[in-house]
């Protein structure tokens, strides 16, 4: 079998076929090989076999940037220019030359030779940089000359022996160093973990995280089920709190499990829970400018009648805060989706809320509601306006209301 190396320096992701020639005669093909190859992407392509070992021919195609690029090449005679390029070369480089794509040869990668021969982390900097090597630098772009020269020092330092073997093996080793970058605006948790707190080697607890996550970055808390037995209290401004799927906060406690106390922050993506039903609320928010958006909340399965469930509540906010947004989530099986404290202002929107008492509790707060919907089982309310609720806008009137949540159930309860 014949082996050579293919280059994509083009920004292009390219559909590459080989024409593979039968012994050595022009014109006579025994079959392709058709591969993609990504932009940046150095790939060997195995083809042939020992006696059939030359190229016939190339074809590229390509839809980029709204344009269709189709070229091929066949070879007609011996000792051409085409025939020399295909067949004397073990590298085959593409690059995007205004709108056309050439094909040059090497028998080396003098790029990655750059890389390989690097002896300070300034020369392996710039190796890296080279827009010749192919890599993918979108995530070594956003961070800072301090910490470009730290990558830079790992990925020398981590260099074997007898070098990257290939243009893949120093993206590998790149995104590696990259990901035990430590950036206080970016810090991660993983549930027994116990790292630094970047990427490739989180956190192993929230408390950890949050002490190290600097004001108006975000803690990102990966998957996995963390048990909570003592408060988490997002007091950093602006701070978001980011969870993925499968990231559970596990409510062990009789206590309040996530207060918030600063202004601007932003929870996401979290699921809360607990296996006891506690008479507090999930979250508790004390700071202006708060979004929950995305977040799944419930409480265990309570017997009816709903009159007797133990008053947990999936969010609280306390009396005058303003600006709350709460986007997306999921509420149920809790005895309140949301109590709306006086003289709260925001937005209440998109959400889902089922099995609860009263999904929405307006008690004279000023808070627009629209878009929520109801799942099964049902609520027994889905909206309700506790007395000396406002009888004006943004409530009244209450069909329109209701038509602008789903139908909604509404309880209303205002003096008048």
């Amino acid at each position: 079998m014949a082996e050579k190396t293919f280059v994509n320096n083009s920004p292009a992701t390219l559909q590459i076929t080989i024409y593979i020639r039968e012994d050595n005669i022009p014109y006579s093909n025994i079959g392709t090989e058709s591969f993609e190859l990504l932009p940046g992407e150095t790939k060997t392509i195995t083809y042939g076999d020992p006696v059939n070992v030359y190229l016939n021919g190339i074809n590229f195609f390509t839809i980029y940037s709204g344009d269709l690029y189709s070229k091929v090449q066949f070879i007609t005679a011996l000792d051409t220019e085409l025939d020399n390029l295909l067949n004397t070369n073990d590298i085959l480089t593409v690059t995007k030359v205004e709108t056309d794509y050439v094909l040059t040869g090497s028998s080396e990668n003098p790029f990655l030779d750059a890389v390989n021969n690097a002896q300070t982390a300034q020369e392996m900097q710039a190796a890296i940089e080279d827009p010749g090597l192919g890599l993918d630098l979108t995530a070594y772009n956003t961070l800072t000359e301090v910490e470009k020269e730290e990558v830079a020092t790992t990925v020398l330092n981590n260099r074997p022996v007898d070098g990257y073997p290939s243009v893949a093996a120093v993206q590998l080793a790149l995104d590696t160093a990259i990901g035990q970058i430590v950036d206080p605006l970016n810090i991660y948790v993983q549930q027994g973990s116990s790292g630094n707190g970047s990427f490739a080697n989180p956190f192993g607890t929230i408390a950890e995280g949050l002490a190290a996550v600097a004001a108006g970055g975000t803690l990102n808390i990966l998957a996995g089920t963390y048990p909570i037995t003592t408060q988490i209290n997002i007091n950093k401004q602006g701070l978001t709190v980011k969870g993925v799927a499968g990231t559970i906060l596990m409510l062990q406690a009789d206590i309040i499990p996530l207060l918030i106390t600063a202004d601007n922050t932003r929870i996401e993506g979290l699921t809360l829970t607990s296996e006891t039903a506690y008479a507090k609320e999930f979250i508790q928010v004390g700071g202006d400018n708060t979004s929950l958006v995305g977040n799944t909340i419930y409480g265990p399965d309570q017997p009816l009648p709903m009159d007797n469930w133990v008053v947990n509540r999936a969010v609280v906010p306390q009396v005058s805060i303003q600006n709350l947004l709460v986007e997306n989530n999921v509420f149920y099986s809790l005895r309140t989706g949301i109590y709306i404290n006086p003289n709260v202002t925001g937005l209440i929107s998109g959400n889902t809320i089922y099995n609860t008492k009263g999904g929405l509790l307006v008690d004279r707060a000023l808070i627009v509601i629209d878009g929520n919907s109801w799942g099964i089982p049902a609520n027994e309310f889905d909206i309700v306006l506790l007395a000396g609720t406002t009888t004006g806008p943004p409530y009244d009137d209450l069909t329109v209301l209701s038509e602008n949540n789903d139908n909604a159930t509404i309880s209303d309860q205002r003096a008048g």
